[in-house]
């Protein structure tokens, strides 16, 4: 008797936790399709508002390099010393948030800055370090600057150092190369 009500009991465990287990799984796979879906869409959206208020006024290029989850806009040139592979840079930065106000529009919120601090980040071009600040799209966006230029960066969060679905803007400066 005790043997049977035994196995009843393991057979239940088993049914009820593989129900739990595929009913999680599904509802983590539906949910993150929509969350990249409406994080695409609202970097999108914010995009066009910018390029539409901000780059045409400029004249300047717009770079759009969708396949990454990256968008580049150069605001200020700087000098023909590129940031090196290997070498140390020192940046200042102000770091975004794209998200919706209450009319539903699309707008930047400041996340951070280094501005009122007395040095610039500095690290090793190249190298990514999460736990000091350098997400792989703020790396990859100052490989493709020169000393002393400024640049407004775009990048999904699949170039952030967590997936959370919320798409970045990062105003970069570069004001510090190793020779």
């Amino acid at each position: 008797m005790k043997r049977n009500v035994l196995n009843l009991l393991i057979l239940i465990s088993l049914i009820a936790g593989s129900v739990l287990m595929n009913a999680c799984d599904e509802g983590y796979r539906i949910n993150t399709k929509e969350m990249i879906r409406e994080e695409q869409e609202l970097m999108d959206e914010y995009l066009e508002i910018f390029v539409n208020d901000t780059v045409v006024e400029t004249g300047r290029t717009f770079n759009y390099l969708d396949s990454l989850g990256y968008v580049f806009f150069e605001t200020r040139e700087g000098t023909d010393d590129t940031v090196k592979i290997g070498k140390k840079v020192g940046i200042r930065y102000v770091y975004y948030v794209i998200a919706r106000d209450s009319t539903d529009t699309p707008g930047l919120y400041i996340d951070q800055s280094n501005y009122e601090r007395p040095e610039p980040l500095v690290f090793t071009a190249g190298e990514t370090d999460v736990y000091s600040g350098v997400f792989p799209g703020l790396n990859y966006a100052v490989t493709n600057m020169t000393y002393d230029s400024k640049a407004w960066v775009f990048i999904s969060s699949s170039l952030w150092s967590r997936q959370d679905y919320t798409p970045r803007v990062l105003e970069l400066e570069v004001t510090y190369l190793e020779k």
